[in-house]
């Protein structure tokens, strides 16, 4: 008899494959929950800004380039805050495309008696920000699941 081979041999493969798949599946369910609350974290902050913060319109005056992993965007905003000054910010978050177009207004909103930390508030911003991990987060999620319902 080939050493290996048998009925005995075959089952330990399958268990082993089995508890790989299950093994998988769980880390991919895991990264997609992870995913969901990072999301659902961002539109609770998303909402409570726009609840406590002090608004503004700001215009897309130009973008800043970075070139780390291929072409990186970020608008340059210039508004004026509560008391009149004028203020210019570029947001933290980068796209492969430019979001907004140099001469668009957008919202901004910072904390009452911080215009230092003003924050783009657009729709397509918060989409990315907030959007972006629940939708990911929602696919791990339904392959995470069908990977432990097929093991």
């Amino acid at each position: 008899m080939v050493s290996g081979a048998g009925p005995a041999s075959g089952a330990h493969d399958t268990s082993e494959w089995d508890h790989a798949v299950m093994d998988s599946g769980v880390l991919v369910l895991v990264t997609g929950v992870v995913l969901d609350c990072v999301g659902i974290v961002q539109f609770w902050r998303i909402g409570k800004r726009r609840r406590t913060s002090v608004a503004s319109v700001g215009t897309v005056v130009g973008h800043d380039e970075s070139h780390d992993d291929g072409t990186l965007y970020a608008p340059v905003i210039a508004f004026v805050d509560e008391d009149g000054a004028a203020r210019r910010f570029t947001p933290a978050l980068r796209s492969s495309r430019r979001m907004h177009q140099v001469g668009q207004e957008v919202p901004v909103t910072y904390p009452p008696g911080r215009p230092d930390a003003p924050r783009l508030s657009s729709l397509t911003h918060n989409a990315l920000l907030a959007g972006l991990p629940l939708a990911f987060g929602a696919v791990f999620t339904v392959f995470g699941l069908f990977g432990l319902l097929q093991g």
